[in-house]
């Protein structure tokens, strides 16, 4: 992309032509001595899932480069899957991570995540994404991700009656709360307007906030991909704040014409989330959180006993 069609078709005004071409240059730079020390199982574990992670993270910060340089959405689709690919290649690797989404950078990739699996049109990567999710050590769960996981098929989180993060995720909670009738559609809207309208301020404890300033070019643009998953899921008329700027408004046009919301509608086949000891729901096979476990139970069957990994995080089970 040369500056003259830059500028014309860039969607984030933040982002300048030099820092896209560095920035771009930085993704294109060949990753094969860093793939060879994560798979040379010799290395020490920290050091090799560490790097492996930065690999997966720049995936998902490279396919919004490119949508904020305003590439095209085909191609940035793709970008979106490679990067649900790599996370899935990540996990897969290294099975004991996961996200504690009690840390605010955390909570947001999660977001990020689910959103890019709406957004283009992969359910099947859902399931490493709720396997990638941290389980509260000391109580229920945020009931913002809880619902959000329901609505796309993922039973069984317990939910928390208050929000980790209220300041920040309040008006995206009241976008998605309740059930088809209540709040109305339009009430779902305003929320949005709302939590749009302070979502870069709320998003100052992430590691990319202010990077459009830094010395260094790392920015790769501003985005509430959170948003445009709910304007979808919730089959939202966004009109009243597409034109706000940290709105994916282009990603939701391209999803919609794709027919993605079909992929996930209100009666989206379910999956259960059950922890350990618990009766299984459902006759099927069931993956671990953090370990490659696999078992296959029939429904009144028992969940293996076994309840937190050697580093004390919290098991749960997930069916396929």
């Amino acid at each position: 992309m040369n500056e003259i069609g830059f500028e014309s078709s860039r969607r984030d005004p933040l982002l300048k032509f030099d820092v896209y071409q560095e920035v771009n240059d930085f993704f294109q730079e060949d990753t094969l001595e860093e793939c060879e020390i994560i798979n040379d199982t010799n290395k020490e574990l920290g050091h090799r899932s560490g790097l492996s992670w930065s690999l997966t993270l720049h995936k998902f910060e490279y396919a919004t480069l490119e949508y904020s340089a305003g590439n095209d959405l085909n191609f940035c689709e793709a970008l979106m899957q490679a990067a649900l690919a790599e996370l899935e290649r990540h996990k897969t690797q290294f099975q004991h991570k996961s996200f504690f989404y009690w840390e605010p950078d955390s909570f947001q990739f999660l977001l990020w995540s689910m959103s890019f699996a709406v957004l283009s049109g992969k359910p099947d990567a859902l399931q490493t994404i709720v396997r990638m999710l941290g389980k509260n050590p000391q109580d229920n769960d945020d009931p913002l991700l809880s619902i959000l996981l329901a609505r796309l098929g993922y039973i069984g989180l317990p939910r928390l009656d208050h929000l980790g993060f209220p300041k920040v995720y309040q008006h995206l909670y009241d976008a998605i709360k309740g059930d088809g009738v209540s709040p109305t559609k339009e009430e779902r809207q305003e929320s949005l307007t709302q939590y749009l309208r302070g979502w870069y301020k709320g998003m100052k404890d992430c590691y990319w906030y202010n990077r459009h300033k830094g010395r260094f070019p790392t920015f790769f643009g501003y985005w509430s991909f959170e948003a445009a998953l709910v304007t979808l899921l919730y089959d939202l008329d966004d009109s009243g704040y597409s034109h706000m700027l940290y709105y994916p408004k282009d990603l939701v046009a391209h999803a919609r014409s794709q027919g993605y919301a079909s992929l996930f509608p209100m009666s989206t086949p379910k999956h259960y989330i059950a922890f350990p000891n618990e009766v299984a729901p459902v006759e099927g096979v069931w993956q671990c959180n953090l370990t490659d476990e696999e078992v296959s139970l029939k429904k009144g069957e028992r969940l293996p006993s076994k309840t937190e990994n050697e580093n004390e995080h919290k098991l749960f089970w997930v069916s396929e």
